[in-house]
């Protein structure tokens, strides 16, 4: 999870989908849907019993691969890869 993301909303036929989306961006989901911002926090994102609603799998995964590439440091100037 991270913490810097929100949860938006998207009206379905069938009810919500929940989407993360950038604080900076609150109407566009990290997979491109038009969403409306939420108050639910980042950390309800993916629990089932807690919000009635569809998670954005896609979402979820461009979430996590947000996090590896803000985890592993860029190379510094002429640092060899090991």
């Amino acid at each position: 999870m991270i913490p810097d993301l929100v949860i938006g909303s998207l009206d379905t036929a069938h009810g919500f989908e929940f989407h993360y989306a950038l604080p900076d961006s609150v109407t566009r989901a990290l997979c491109g849907a038009t969403v409306r911002p939420t108050q639910i926090p980042a950390h309800f994102y993916g629990i089932e019993s807690a919000i009635e609603g569809r998670w954005c799998q896609r979402c979820e995964r461009l979430s996590r691969e947000r996090t590896v590439r803000s985890a592993v440091p860029e190379p510094a100037g002429d640092a060899p890869c090991l």
